[in-house]
């Protein structure tokens, strides 16, 4: 697939994305029934718990009205996205990663490949938390796979956040710049594997830095190809108007 090709459809995918974190944004926070930490978003809570104390948290620690209306809003959440959100970053990821192969083709493929067992594995993760949020009151094998869905998931988005931080510009010094804040992402994200009560909250911020870097990048090939072949149809012009002032019965 050429290059201009890859890079239309992830842009595309990067402005759905965009939209989906915008309607996201706007609505109104989950309320919890435990005593999660307010400062703490519940969704992301709900990906880090560890134990039936953290899902009681955000939970209650027996079924209430509360508890009802929140499961309902979590599965909702959660279906939504598997069925929307995890192909659309997944996406986004894939393709603009692809569009920076001619950099670097061994490290555009490894970026891809860690794209996609992330989105695998949030798939996973939200089969985990499909369960979870039906009995949060018992321990079960749901709950000892979700640390490793979710911390193969967030590690690996902020792998091939790094290397497509790096890959982004063909300048070494704007190179070490932008793999040097995505690393910054990644190590947020280790942290949230290793303390999430402390640092899980922060990991989408962690990798969204290199999604916002990436999207920036995609804005900047596709004007770049729009200049490119504006300036290309400037240059045909004048062979064209030559052309028909030798031929002008044509």
């Amino acid at each position: 697939m050429a290059t201009r090709t890859l890079d239309r459809i992830g842009l595309v995918a990067a402005l759905l994305l965009v939209a989906a974190v915008v309607f996201s944004a706007t609505q109104p926070p989950l309320a919890t029934c435990g005593g999660l930490e307010s400062r703490y978003p519940p969704i992301l809570a709900f990906e880090f718990v560890r134990s039936i104390a953290d899902l009681h948290a955000i939970f209650g620690a027996t079924p209430s009205a509360c508890r009802t209306a929140l499961v309902a809003k979590f599965d909702f959440t959660n279906w939504a996205d598997t069925a929307l959100f995890i192909p659309i970053y997944g996406a986004f990821l894939v393709f603009s990663l692809l569009g920076l192969r001619a950099r670097h083709p061994t490290l555009a493929r490894a970026a891809v490949v860690c794209a996609i067992v992330a989105c695998a594995a949030d798939y996973v993760e939200n089969a985990c938390l499909l369960q979870l949020s039906a009995d949060p009151d018992h321990p079960t094998a749901w709950l000892a796979l979700l640390p490793w869905a979710t911390g193969v998931k967030w590690l690996l988005l902020a792998v091939a956040g790094v290397l497509g931080g790096w890959l982004v510009s063909a300048r070494r010094n704007v190179r070490t710049l932008l793999g040097a804040l995505c690393l910054g992402g990644l190590v947020v994200v280790a942290l949230g594997q290793v303390a999430p009560h402390a640092f899980g909250r922060f990991a989408s911020a962690g990798v969204g830095v290199s999604w916002l870097i990436l999207l920036v990048a995609d804005l900047m090939r596709w004007r770049s190809s729009r200049q490119g072949l504006d300036d290309g149809s400037k240059q045909l012009q004048p062979v064209a108007s030559a052309a028909i002032a030798a031929h002008p019965e044509r």
